[in-house]
């Protein structure tokens, strides 16, 4: 590695393994069994260890990333990981813990953006374009999805699963499943619509998010059980977009979450 990158009061583990080309600052302590990749910033007083991560992210002040989980039951021993791929930012005084187990570490995929004060749990799968917002808290063996959202001071279960492109508005809760392209709020989330920005965005066609409007309204609109709803559109052949939608469903663990009561027939736009 590349001493001129390296600040000289930062802190290397010798066993760590960095490309010459990351930029490491002050006071930061990298510890043992991190590999990181090409074009890292590494902000100052930050810790890592435990931890994968590819290339081009940047890791900005006091974050802590690999630390051991916050688990009454974690065994010291273990050498648990988090694998982080490229691109990612994370900011001020993000936390991420590594997982409980050896086989699975916590992940974050490509081209996250973890805002300041953000929390990622032990166990924690994260897919890519996800952006977390300030003060966002999500507990351990979360699931989410790409190109999902939360915005400020939400809060996230255990074990919930957040589909791709959903959204949780500011203060959000959620205790249950958030599906696909669906938007939640409240302080026991509810769904309030969908997120059609979000699938202009991400391509969509105007065909796809007309059938995810409806699809929408049989799940979560209907006077239907959610079993009933998920088979009715089944018989219809549905294409990718809604078919994701029924298989998050189907496959629930803990449940999913329930439309709020319909206001207006705005609602969903």
């Amino acid at each position: 590695m590349s001493d001129n990158l390296i600040h000289p009061t930062a802190i290397i583990d010798p066993s760590a393994k960095i490309d010459p080309s990351t930029v490491i600052g002050p006071y930061t302590v990298i510890g043992p069994k991190v590999t990181i990749g090409k074009n890292n910033r590494i902000g100052p007083f930050c810790i890592i260890e435990n931890t994968v991560m590819g290339d081009g992210n940047e890791i900005i002040a006091h974050a802590s990333i690999g630390v051991k989980p916050q688990d009454l039951s974690y065994d010291d021993s273990l050498q648990s990981m988090v694998e982080m791929g490229n691109g990612n930012k994370i900011r001020e005084c993000v936390t991420i813990h590594r997982s409980t187990k050896n086989d699975v570490p916590t992940r974050i995929g490509n081209n996250c953006l973890l805002m300041a004060n953000a929390h990622v749990a032990h166990d924690c799968q994260l897919g890519s374009g996800i952006i977390l917002g300030n003060c966002t808290g999500i507990a351990g063996h979360v699931q989410i999805a790409d190109r999902a959202i939360t915005s400020g001071m939400v809060g996230v279960h255990q074990f919930v699963r957040i589909g791709r492109l959903a959204m949780l508005s500011g203060g959000a809760m959620a205790p249950l499943d958030i599906p696909p392209y669906c938007t939640a709020q409240g302080e026991r989330a509810r769904l309030v619509g969908l997120n059609v920005v979000g699938m202009r965005r991400a391509g969509m066609s105007r065909d796809e998010i007309m059938a995810v409007k409806r699809a929408f309204k049989v799940l979560f609109r209907s006077k239907m059980l959610l079993k009933d709803a998920i088979e009715q559109l089944e018989k219809e052949n549905p294409i990718a977009p809604v078919q994701e939608m029924l298989d998050f469903c189907k496959n629930t663990g803990r449940g999913v979450t329930a439309a709020k009561r319909k206001i207006n027939e705005s609602d969903e736009d």
